[in-house]
């Protein structure tokens, strides 16, 4: 197979993975959208060098988590525009998907509230990735990432009961 053809392939099956590692650390589609760009163009300029040594998935989230470091750490876009509270709405009368769809938009106001590094963590673990995986894919070990994301789901529940604002309004 061709870089050109195992590049395509990638694309094809990792592309909205990829997007989605984007989003845990702009939660801006614009700015997204353009770090899609530069992970894809990092991935392309990096298909000589790829050797086998992991899968061709770990090996891309590898870049996209890399690149998204350096986007950040080059343009200081880590502000974002965090999403409106939907808790407020009753839950008498509304339909099970508006239900799935409050419940959701509150989860991922929660996770807009990690810190970056914990956002890519929930991203990976969203994507149904092992611990091992992640690891690989962050440069760290199993056991860690096991306590980071118990200690994450920890902090999502207590973000997703808390009725106040942490800001303190």
């Amino acid at each position: 197979m061709t870089n050109e053809q195992l590049f395509n392939k990638a694309v094809r099956d990792n592309q909205a993975a990829v997007y989605r590692i984007c989003l845990a650390y702009l939660y801006d589609r614009s700015h997204a959208a353009d770090l899609y760009q530069e992970v894809m163009l990092q991935v392309w300029k990096s298909m000589p060098r790829f050797r086998g040594d992991a899968s061709i998935n770990t090996w891309i989230y590898r870049i996209a988590v890399n690149t998204a470091i350096t986007y950040n750490a080059q343009y200081k876009r880590n502000s974002y525009t965090a999403l409106p509270d939907m808790g407020g709405i009753p839950d008498s009368g509304m339909g099970e998907k508006l239900q799935q769809e409050v419940a959701l938009n509150k989860l991922s106001q929660a996770i807009s509230k990690l810190e970056e590094h914990d956002r890519l963590l929930v991203s990976l673990m969203l994507e149904g990735m092992s611990y091992k995986e992640i690891a690989e894919i962050t440069g760290s070990n199993t056991n860690n990432i096991g306590v980071r994301i118990s200690r994450i789901k920890n902090r999502l529940m207590k973000l997703m009961n808390d009725k106040t604002d942490e800001d303190g309004l």
